[in-house]
């Protein structure tokens, strides 16, 4: 820690073997060589001997080959087996580590590499669980060095992560044989020579079993800093790596495992949990994706602009009926939503919805778009709200239909404490809900209450990760009625902006808010009046163009 404190200039880099990924559910070098020699003692073994004595440096072809040390054989024991088809080889170890998820102590090593200057990883693997990590807990793409022929895009000072995988990338021809790794490319060489000028190694589940890394490892001059190698407190270290930690007046350090140092350098760097990031952004890919499609399915519903575009049309619109098919036989809720969002008859939609929350009764989602379409089509609000509440049953804590029972109470009981109390639940239950945040500035705001402006903020600041136009145009309305004076051009830009490129939001009630405004004393009430009308698109853009503010918020 004193070195991550006080030597900036002189960050680790992390130099990964077999043994990192083996919690990952990738098997190690050691366990696929075993695997290896039990396959060819069952093929080629006729005298029925045991594993033990069959495998022998004559049986094998392999020189000086010791059974109880086979791990250290790995390459050769691979070229033996896949000598007479290497193609079998590839897609071996691409099935091997197919579909393998990273492991805890690659979550933290993403975030270390993500957040500090340790932001280098040399491999000997051929996985992509480094970069798949960055990418689901940080978010931050890495340079991937996968080939000889890209080190030159290697930098000493880096912006960005970057893992350099000296054996090859999984699909670029991996280079796994004796003769393959028996010396490292000139390439990586001049490449890790400028790495190691500036980063000091920490080794962890590599054998030293190549003669490439571990070879250019035993030639080069000290490494400044020394080299931290990292072994299984339960295993005995080779004779050579000794000699190479010796070499670079390195330690030597005991460790439980991969993830469970990682979990002891998540502790002593104080970084932060990250399964509220990771579930959040996994519920909001869900809900962009189902947004999404519902667009495409509700476009496809509308009619087209003439016959040549309807026959485009047909098969795409032939395709999402399949697809909405597909999932109502896969019994997924969701069928039935949008299969209701696409019946154009009122009636026929309140049935596709009944039928659905038959086979689905308790899903939160189905019951509160349900208790909206009571609301906003069939103007019946006892009926929305006896299923605001079915839903909220359901899931106490979905933050969108306690957005919306806020709404409804809001809008259509005019109970403004019973609204106050869901607005809080609401973001109680996901505190960077965008549209709830909007909605419960509008909502404080129009009470007069001030804090309302941070809440207002908070929308803005959500809104940057989530975008809505939507919810920002009614937040640009929010802050042009209720902000500080020196910030009421800034917001009408906006809500031009946003207007001119098409954005509206249809039935949402202002009128609480131009009330609150006109009584604090705005000085442009009568123009708030008219942008609510353009906002709720009951009436044309072209009916501001006589407002003065609004011609100096375009001029400037």
């Amino acid at each position: 820690m004193s070195r991550h404190t006080h030597m900036s200039d002189r960050p680790f880099c992390w130099i990964l073997g077999s043994g990192a990924s083996f919690q990952s559910g990738i098997p190690t070098g050691g366990k696929l060589a075993l695997q290896w020699l039990a396959e060819m003692h069952k093929r080629e073994d006729f005298a029925a001997l045991p594993i033990e004595q069959w495998a022998t440096a004559g049986n094998l072809g392999i020189a000086g080959f010791d059974y109880a040390k086979a791990a250290n054989y790995y390459p050769w024991i691979y070229q033996r087996r896949y000598r007479d088809y290497p193609e079998e080889g590839y897609a071996f170890l691409e099935s091997a580590m197919d579909r393998c998820e990273p492991s805890y102590g690659y979550a933290v090593l993403a975030q270390i590499m993500g957040t500090y200057a340790h932001k280098v990883t040399i491999t000997t693997n051929f996985d992509n669980l480094i970069a798949d990590a960055l990418s689901i807990y940080t978010r931050i793409f890495p340079l991937v060095c996968g080939h000889e022929s890209l080190t030159g895009y290697i930098r000493a000072n880096l912006r960005r992560p970057l893992v350099a995988k000296i054996h090859r990338d999984l699909l670029l021809a991996p280079l796994n044989s004796p003769a393959e790794i028996e010396k490292l490319p000139n390439e990586w060489a001049d490449a890790l020579k400028k790495i190691f000028s500036r980063f000091t190694p920490i080794v962890i589940g590599y054998g030293g079993n190549d003669g490439s890394l571990m070879g250019f490892l035993e030639e080069i001059a000290p490494i400044e800093g020394g080299i931290f190698w990292c072994h299984r407190a339960d295993s005995t270290m080779d004779d050579r790596i000794h000699r190479v930690v010796n070499h670079h007046k390195g330690r030597r350090v005991p460790i439980a495992g991969f993830d469970e140092l990682m979990l002891q350098l998540h502790v002593k760097l104080g970084l932060p949990d990250l399964l509220p990031q990771v579930e959040d952004a996994h519920n909001k890919r869900i809900a962009q994706y189902r947004k999404q499609f519902e667009s495409l399915n509700a476009a496809l519903n509308r009619p087209a602009e003439n016959a040549a575009a309807e026959t485009v049309r047909a098969p795409v619109r032939k395709a999402a009926v399949a697809a909405v098919e597909r999932l109502a036989q896969e019994k997924n809720w969701w069928a039935w939503q949008l299969k209701a969002q696409a019946e154009s008859d009122l009636t026929k939609r309140d049935a596709i919805y009944r039928e659905g929350l038959e086979q689905f009764p308790n899903s939160a989602e189905l019951l509160g778009n349900y208790a909206l379409f009571l609301r906003i089509e069939r103007k019946d609000m006892a009926a929305a709200e006896a299923m605001y509440l079915r839903a909220l049953e359901a899931d106490p804590k979905h933050a969108t239909i306690l957005g919306n029972y806020a709404n409804f109470l809001r809008v259509e009981r005019k109970d403004m404490a019973a609204a106050e109390a869901m607005y809080q639940r609401a973001l109680e239950a996901d505190p960077k809900h965008a549209n709830n945040l909007a909605n419960y500035a509008g909502f404080s705001l129009a009470q007069g209450n001030k804090a309302g402006l941070q809440t207002l903020e908070n929308a803005f600041d959500a809104l940057k990760n989530a975008p809505q136009l939507e919810a920002e145009l009614e937040c640009a309305f929010y802050r042009y009625a209720h902000g500080p004076v020196q910030r009421h051009d800034d917001a009408l830009r906006l809500a031009r902006r946003l207007i001119l490129s098409g954005t509206r939001s249809p039935g949402w009630d202002f009128s609480m808010n131009r009330v609150r405004a006109t009584q604090d004393g705005h000085p442009e009430a009568a123009g708030l009046e008219k942008l609510a009308a353009v906002i709720n698109d009951v009436a044309p853009a072209a009916s501001l163009d006589a407002w003065p503010a609004w011609k100096k918020a375009g001029d400037s």
